[in-house]
């Protein structure tokens, strides 16, 4: 029997088996787990066999006794009969859900009634234009390339909105007649039975006999959704139309833009259109909401967009926060029960209010692109992505999911992080004494989730159990496929209960870079309401704890203290976590600060351990690339560096690389090696670039240039202004002008507090 499944990654590899002992261990037992991660076996074309008293599926930790045809539900211990199908199965012929390596199955639920192929509602702003005229046309080629990039079977719908909201019904090429435009107004919100009259749909309880619209018998009037193929002509002029909003704007006033009429306005459309049928309102944004419900900022150009002291010192320009905050928040409960998301494609040099708005995206599991310009060639190739097709030509995205987490009795759920919303669904596997992340149920929903999001789950021991065991758990996710088939993924893991009674027996089991993201997640959770002193407080008393429990030392004495190398890298993790953009909100807007955490709660651990800690390679005339110290040591003036912090990729040129270039010794015979020199980065810099979503931004700066300051703020500052005897190349590094702590500084500090 396998201890760990290689579906998720552990903070723990065996954990102790009482309450009191686990307690001890510092950091929680949790772990990362992809729902969607692309499959290793075809889905299975039948039900699935599940426990009739907990109802987990039969996996491959069940015992089963081919004699009486019975197996043993390993998360409840309940004997369970096989059915009559299964009455050949022996040690040599098992089913497909008893091999070894069936730790994860997809099962295709026949039984369940298809629903209508997710949807594609495109939701633009006409308020473009004002800052660089070719910004309608920069928009108009994008959105002509979204039809390109789906496929001709998908359901379309368009709004439109500026200063009043527009939902467009779309004609087929075979209609003669133009499409009708409904207009409503932008100062208000509206719910779904006043959208579902004002458009005349037929929906149950809404229009009466006399105002519904003749159809065919058994089909449902739409003529604001339709399938792309049908519609693509139709829908080209459109965009090809597209003009930026009419309403005039006066001097010194921003324009009128009813941002949250509009979102209410498709999020009741698609209530009373596809209500608990998935699909994608794909909003594209370059503005605040100046006009109507979830208003941001008024029109007064005086008057400046909210920054963080503003909210947390509720200052006049954080007025709107909490009102259009609520409102978003409204929306979003509607969008999560009907499976609905929404993905953000903001276009603006300033803020557009997705702090407020942040919950539609972030809680229905939506994309966020943040840019200066459809243009920009960072949009242009994350928009290409953000259409990619799996292996088998579909979108590697499920829809309307739901995941439910079962566990044997010797723990419980306390909880998870990501793009999740809590089912409020009790059982007997959800703790009822802790609670981290959105807890206190054993089901969430996810309205969409693709093959690269990663969700963490936090548990806690139960009770008191035999060493040397298993703990088991299931997580079961239910959700809509493109075809529109309900599709039921089951992945059961085990653990392995600690027979360990020393604290240094644990120390081989944690894995730290799993450890540090998830405690990242938890305190970019906590930092969402909270204040930023408390989290710190937190973080560093988990860390303070964690090194005084497993480390070497004698008491009261700090240059003694000692940590193994499974956990020597913590604290430095640590150190740049309390450095990071998910907790130092200086310099960042609360939109660029949403955004920031929005891809740490979902992206794999290996790329939110880039995120919190940046990763930095060397070349120099030796050759490279080769990892270094992100400390300014590294930054040395006959080397390049490149410098990859998951949102931007960095090329920075040393002083003695900078004149040799400026002089011309690339183009020289003689100095083919410079040149390969100067060449290289750039090149391994762009492949990471294009390899990634959010695809980040590409920097290339000399030597104290204005964009060397992305370097300078992330590596660690062990010289600085403050130190006498510091010059730049004299073999140490480069002088960082701060007045920060330096990572030695910072853990002379910890090896003090943990030896007392």
């Amino acid at each position: 029997m396998g201890e760990v499944g290689q579906e998720a990654k552990w903070t723990w590899a065996q954990f102790p088996a009482t309450r009191l002992e686990a307690a001890r261990m510092v950091i929680p037992l949790a772990c990362s787990y992809p729902p969607l991660e692309p499959l290793k076996m075809a889905p299975l074309e039948f039900e699935p066999q599940q426990c009739r008293t907990c109802q987990a599926a039969l996996n491959p930790y069940c015992q089963c006794d081919f004699r009486s045809l019975t197996w043993l539900c390993p998360l409840c211990n309940t004997k369970n009969n096989f059915p009559q199908q299964y009455s050949s199965i022996n040690e040599s012929n098992l089913p497909t859900e008893l091999h070894r390596e069936a730790t994860t199955v997809e099962y295709v639920l026949h039984n369940v009634k298809p629903l209508p192929p997710p949807f594609y509602l495109f939701l633009i702003d006409l308020c473009v234009g004002s800052a660089n005229p070719k910004d309608m046309e920069f928009l108009r080629e994008t959105l002509l390339k979204a039809l390109n990039f789906l496929p001709p079977d998908a359901v379309v719908g368009v709004m439109t909105f500026g200063t009043a909201v527009s939902v467009h019904e779309l004609k087929p090429a075979s209609d003669d007649l133009p499409g009708r435009v409904f207009t409503l107004k932008g100062s208000k919100a509206y719910t779904s039975q006043q959208i579902a009259k004002f458009l005349r749909l037929n929906v149950p309880g809404v229009l009466n006999e006399k105002e519904m619209p003749k159809h065919a018998p058994g089909s449902v009037p739409n003529t604001f959704f339709a399938r792309l193929g049908d519609v693509e002509m139709f829908l080209t002029e459109l965009f090809e139309g597209l003009e930026p909003d009419p309403w005039p704007v006066e001097p010194h006033c921003r324009q009128r833009r009813c941002v949250g009429s509009a979102l209410s306005t498709a999020v009741g459309l698609c209530d009373a259109l596809y209500p608990g049928s998935g699909g994608r309102v794909m909003m594209f944004l370059s503005g605040p909401c100046t006009e109507g419900p979830g208003m941001t900022v008024d029109t007064d150009l005086a008057n400046v967009m909210r920054g963080h002291n503003d909210i947390k010192g509720d200052t006049p320009e954080a007025k709107n926060w909490t009102k259009a905050r609520a409102f978003y928040d409204q929306l979003s409960t509607k969008l999560v029960r009907n499976g609905h998301c929404v993905d953000a494609f903001l276009n603006a040099l300033d803020q557009v209010g997705f702090a407020e708005m942040r919950s539609c995206v972030t809680l229905t599991g939506g994309s966020c692109l943040l840019v200066d310009s459809y243009d920009n060639e960072k949009f242009v190739d994350a928009f290409k992505k953000f259409f990619r097709r799996a292996a088998d030509n579909t979108f590697p995205r499920a829809y309307n999911a739901r995941i439910q987490v079962q566990c044997s009795p010797q723990w419980k759920i306390a909880g998870a992080t990501g793009p999740v919303t809590s089912a409020k669904k009790k059982s007997a596997s959800v703790s009822q004494d802790s609670e981290m992340g959105v807890g206190g149920t054993c089901e969430w929903i996810m309205p969409s989730v693709d093959d690269k999001t990663h969700l963490a789950f936090y548990f806690e021991v139960a009770n008191t159990q035999k060493p040397g065991g298993f703990r088991f758990v299931q997580f079961s996710t239910r959700y809509q496929h493109e075809s529109g088939k309900t599709r039921l993924r089951i992945t059961t893991l085990c653990h392995r209960i600690s027979t360990h009674t020393r604290p240094d027996d644990y120390i081989s089991s944690f894995d730290q870079e799993t450890a540090a993201v998830l405690m990242a997640r938890l305190s970019a959770f906590k930092a969402e309401d909270g204040h930023l002193f408390d989290v710190l407080r937190w973080l560093d008393g988990h860390l303070i704890k964690l090194v005084s429990k497993f480390a070497k030392y004698e008491r009261d004495t700090p240059g003694s203290l000692t940590l193994a190398p499974q956990m020597s890298l913590f604290p430095q993790f640590v150190f740049h976590l309390r450095r990071s953009q998910f907790l130092q909100v200086f310099n960042c807007s609360p939109d660029e600060t949403c955004f920031y955490r929005l891809w740490l709660d979902r992206e794999s651990p290996s790329n939110a351990l880039v995120m919190i800690q940046p990763a930095l390679y060397l070349y120099d005339s030796s050759g490279g690339p080769k990892p270094c110290l992100l400390d300014s040591s590294s930054v040395m003036p006959d080397c390049i560096l490149v410098l990859d912090t998951y949102f931007e990729v960095v090329v920075h040129y040393g002083e003695v690389i900078v004149s040799w270039r400026d002089a011309g010794y690339q183009d020289q015979p003689n100095y083919e090696y410079f040149k390969k020199l100067l060449t290289q980065p750039k090149e391994e810099a762009l492949k990471i670039v294009q390899g990634r979503y959010p695809q980040p931004r590409f920097v290339e700066c000399d030597h104290h240039g204005s964009q060397a300051r992305l370097l300078y703020n992330v590596i660690n500052p062990s010289k600085t202004h403050n130190q006498e005897g510091n010059n730049y190349g004299d073999g140490g590094g480069e002088i960082v002008y701060t007045d920060d702590a330096s990572l030695q500084t910072f853990l002379d500090h910890l090896k003090k507090l943990a030896v007392q």
